[in-house]
């Protein structure tokens, strides 16, 4: 039996939370760092392990933004209580690229129960036990780490066309690989455009670091697809689900799209969408890599 070599360098630390701020209405950046002195030596698009210990929170102590307290409360969001009677272990994607230094940036979706549109109120199930809980860390508490894991790496020995696509917390990992490619590599001879989908304006982060890189790479472009945009968005750009604007903005008139490299990261339904179009284009399933999040 082969291990993967990232396995092998696989430490634990105890960690110091840096920062827990929301990016959109339900996603938080979740910053830690390392021990002074310790270096987690990781390829972007790895994952770490986090340690989920037992606790009972109320969501009314969670710290949210106020551009985004206006969903918290009109899913009463604040009434939920999250329960966790035995210790567990989670992974989640990096955002961080390996030239951000000692920390670990993970972007965290809050997993609540089903919502009862009948009834107007979450099924009686509980939340996320991971996600629950680390929307509950303030900057200075400290959680325990393991990694680096993960075989989702950017092919670097080709000269192929990258096509990212993304949603919801499933930004993380491609972050990781894009900034790492353009801002450490420094890659000017492969197209590479990145795809990301939101149903609103609210649930968009991340956009200045992506116009920046536009700006002094040539070679990248980046581009938003909003599912139901509100009034007050005042949305211009494209509307729909990611995948149909990438096959009738791009794709549909691409010479051969089952020579581009796919990467994709995102809620499951999206990413089913994805395979059927890439499928239906002829695309080889090997040109489809993944980060298989389970969100």
């Amino acid at each position: 039996m082969k291990v993967p070599e990232s396995v092998l360098g696989v430490k634990k630390w105890e960690c110091e939370v840096v920062s827990n701020h929301n990016v959109a209405t339900f996603i938080k950046e979740f910053v830690v760092r390392l021990p002074k002195g310790e270096h987690l030596n990781f390829t972007s698009g790895g994952y770490i392990q986090i340690d989920i210990p037992k606790y009972d929170i109320t969501y009314s102590g969670y710290d949210i933004e106020e551009r985004f307290r206006g969903d918290w409360d009109k899913f009463k969001m604040w009434d939920l209580t999250c329960k966790n009677t035995e210790e567990t272990i989670r992974a989640y994607s990096m955002a961080n690229y390996p030239a951000e230094g000692d920390i670990v940036m993970l972007n965290v979706r809050i997993a609540t129960p089903p919502f009862d549109r009948q009834h107007g109120g979450f099924m009686k199930v509980p939340p996320g036990i991971s996600s629950s809980y680390i929307f509950s860390l303030k900057p200075g508490d400290k959680v325990m780490v393991s990694g680096p894991y993960g075989e989702f790496h950017p092919l670097l020995d080709t000269e192929r066309e990258m096509l990212y696509i993304g949603g919801g917390a499933g930004m993380a990992p491609l972050r990781s690989h894009i900034l790492h490619l353009l801002k450490t590599l420094k890659i000017t001879d492969r197209k590479i455009s990145y795809w990301y989908g939101a149903r609103s304006k609210n649930e968009i982060f991340y956009e200045e670091d992506f116009r920046a890189l536009e700006k002094t790479f040539p070679n990248f472009s980046f581009h938003i697809a909003l599912s139901d945009p509100l009034p007050e968005d005042k949305w211009t750009g494209p509307v729909g689900f990611i995948h149909n604007v990438i096959f009738d903005n791009y794709l549909k008139n691409h010479e051969a799209p089952e020579d581009i490299e796919y990467y994709m990261c995102g809620p499951g339904p999206m990413a089913k969408a994805v395979e059927k179009m890439l499928y239906d284009l002829g695309v080889p399933r090997n040109m489809l890599m993944f980060d298989d999040f389970g969100g």
